[in-house]
């Protein structure tokens, strides 16, 4: 039997005994307000902070090893500096899901990663910067009040990753004196915003944890909850519409790499792994050394078998995810990597039905407006 049609087969005789037999019943009985709170506590104030942590010292790291590679350009140092870009990527794509609170305050997601550019806005404006090379680009405070095109990840991506800057960078030539410091101030402004992630989140944290009568913005625990559901299912669009969706194209000949997300650093796909690994925190409440197995929204869940079912059908997805290449790039070189990366977007796509039709209906939380509304 083809492995496509043994996977659907698979996820859909799971998906039938819990609709037949042993899932949740039409009508639930109201979820007391305080488990809400317990997951909200768990998962905001247990669960979050390290990751956050993590990313600022990442952050950090990463602008010490761009300055030291710029004191003394190499290019086998570059590689270096190249890892120190990917390891960050790697614990901003776990966060990133988690589109709440000072994540995405003021735009603040977008200044750390402006993404997706269907327009081209960074390229085009990357153009001119190096054809002008503005000093005011190379310092972090001026940097942080341009535009967000010209910030965050993407940016120094086309710095580090170009073939042609990377030449520049390694020679130290004109051109690459001011990409390094650039880059460098790109590196120190992304240092500067995860400081002051860490900073605002426990008071976002607390409000949401405190949620009740007496709370201006968020009434119950239950309200407050919304966000989390919203954030994983949210997640799983986005992972499917536009960072699948997009390189995707309508068919094989219209299927272009370079529309996925950080391509040029050809991570797309390894991008979606960490993306999953964040996400999948937000149900279970453990994201590797941290938090407790079952203390997050699965707790919500009074039925094991949609519990083991969803988990089944997850690491089906991950184990599908880590047998693919790093970059979309990779995998469309490959003779069926068109239908490989279409039938791993089926299988997101089955991921987001279970959790609009099983998760968001058993914790009560589904329902409502999503930011990719008309997107």
């Amino acid at each position: 039997m083809p492995q496509k049609s043994f996977w659907r087969i698979t996820l859909l005789s799971v998906t039938t005994v819990l609709v037949t037999g042993f899932g949740a019943p039409p009508a639930h009985a109201d979820i007391p307000d305080g488990k809400y709170s317990a997951v909200l506590s768990h998962l905001l104030n247990t669960v979050m902070p390290p990751k956050l942590d993590e990313f600022h010292d990442a952050a950090s790291e990463l602008t010490k090893s761009i300055k030291d590679f710029c004191a003394d350009p190499d290019a086998d140092d570059l590689k270096d500096v190249q890892n120190e870009f990917n390891s960050a990527m790697d614990i901003w794509q776990e966060i990133q899901p988690w589109r709440m609170g000072p994540l995405v305050a003021n735009g603040r997601d977008q200044h750390i990663e402006y993404w997706p550019d269907k327009h081209g806005t960074a390229a085009r404006q990357f153009r001119k910067l190096l054809f002008s090379k503005p000093a005011s680009y190379t310092d972090p405070a001026q940097l942080a009040e341009a535009s967000a095109a010209l910030q965050g990840f993407p940016a120094l991506e086309e710095v580090l990753f170009d073939d042609k800057n990377a030449d520049h960078l390694s020679k130290g030539d004109e051109d690459g004196v001011f990409l390094c410091q650039y880059g460098s101030a790109i590196a120190t402004n992304l240092q500067t915003i995860t400081g002051e992630l860490l900073d605002e989140w426990p008071e976002f944290a607390e409000a949401m944890s405190t949620a009740g009568p007496d709370s201006m913005d968020y009434p119950t625990a239950k309200f407050a909850a919304t966000d989390l559901y919203r954030a994983l299912h949210e997640g799983l669009l986005i992972i499917s519409a536009q960072k699948l969706g997009r390189p995707l194209g309508e068919n094989e000949q219209d299927a272009k790499a370079s529309r996925g997300e950080s391509e040029v650093a050809k991570r797309s796909l390894r991008n979606i792994v960490h993306n999953l690994t964040g996400l999948f925190a937000i149900y279970d409440g453990k994201w590797g050394d941290v938090g407790t197995e079952g203390a997050g929204m699965a707790s919500l869940i009074d039925n094991s078998l949609l519990d083991r079912s969803f988990r089944l059908n997850w690491q089906t997805v991950i184990d599908a995810a880590n047998n693919l290449p790093p970059s979309i790039d990779e995998l469309l070189a490959q003779p069926d990597g068109y239908a490989k990366l279409s039938e791993f977007k089926s299988q997101i796509d089955f991921l987001i039905t279970l959790v609009e039709n099983d998760i968001g209906g058993t914790t009560q939380l589904g329902g409502g407006f999503n930011a990719l509304d008309g997107d």
